[in-house]
């Protein structure tokens, strides 16, 4: 038969003896907790005044971070300043061309076709019989009382026409053939309630009638003289180197 095991010894609990009585427990848990107390309220001071900045750095550096590389990824746009416009130079105006002359078109003549038949000029009489003793070719003047012209014949041909101004009806023109009998360049001529000096270029063809320049009246084309045949000085002229002593003087209306 086996033998029998050795019996396990016993478990002793040993009494300690406390080294201090609850008193002095007591007591110095009184003293230290307030120390620890203070110790704690400095440090939570300290702490809050200088870990509060880091506090916000260490929470705010994730953010900054992730903004910075947000801020490199996105394109931002680039403000290019728009050029000031700078005034231009006032121009110098160009002289004005003087335009080329246009060129004028000048129509062609159309073929004016001939009259049947060449009317006679106004005044101009028809072709008058010669006056008693004037010859084909021989100058001669003739007096027309009713129109108060004056035409210069040689034979048939009229060679110039005038307005003159014979005598009024008070002092009428006589009528008929006469020939110059006298001719002055210059003469004073003179009759009731009248004198005139100088009178221009005067042919005498019947008494005191006579055919002269004038130069106290422009009124021709009306009766105005005592009875002779006034003309302008030009015209007087004219029939004065026209005419001679013999040539015929034919008056009528």
């Amino acid at each position: 038969a086996a033998a029998a095991a050795p019996a396990a010894p016993l478990k002793t609990r040993s009494i300690v003896t406390p080294l201090a009585s609850p008193d002095d427990l007591v007591r110095t848990r009184s003293v230290v907790v307030p120390w620890l107390m203070a110790t704690l309220v400095v440090l939570m001071i300290v702490g809050t005044w200088f870990g509060t900045p880091m506090l916000v750095q260490a929470f705010s550096a994730p953010r900054n971070a992730a903004l910075a590389v947000a801020a490199l990824e996105k394109p931002t746009a680039t403000f290019t300043p728009s050029p000031t416009n700078t005034p231009l130079p006032t121009s110098t105006p160009l002289p004005t061309s003087t335009p080329l002359p246009t060129e004028t078109f000048t129509p062609v003549p159309t073929e004016t076709p001939l009259p049947t038949s060449t009317p006679l000029p106004t005044n101009t009489p028809a072709p008058i019989a010669l006056p008693a003793g004037v010859g084909a070719d021989e100058h001669w003047i003739d007096v027309d009382l009713t129109n108060q012209l004056t035409r210069a014949y040689v034979g048939h041909e009229l060679v110039r026409t005038f307005v003159v101004s014979t005598g009024t009806w008070q002092t009428p023109t006589v009528t008929g053939v006469y020939r110059v009998y006298v001719k002055y360049r210059y003469a004073d001529m003179s009759g009731p309630g009248y004198y005139l000096a100088n009178v221009p270029y005067v042919m005498y063809f019947y008494q005191g009638y006579g055919i002269h320049g004038t130069y106290w009246h422009n009124n021709f084309g009306t009766p105005m003289s005592h009875g002779c045949v006034n003309m302008t000085i030009d015209d007087a002229g004219w029939m004065f180197d026209f005419a001679v002593v013999g040539t015929v003087v034919n008056v009528h209306y």
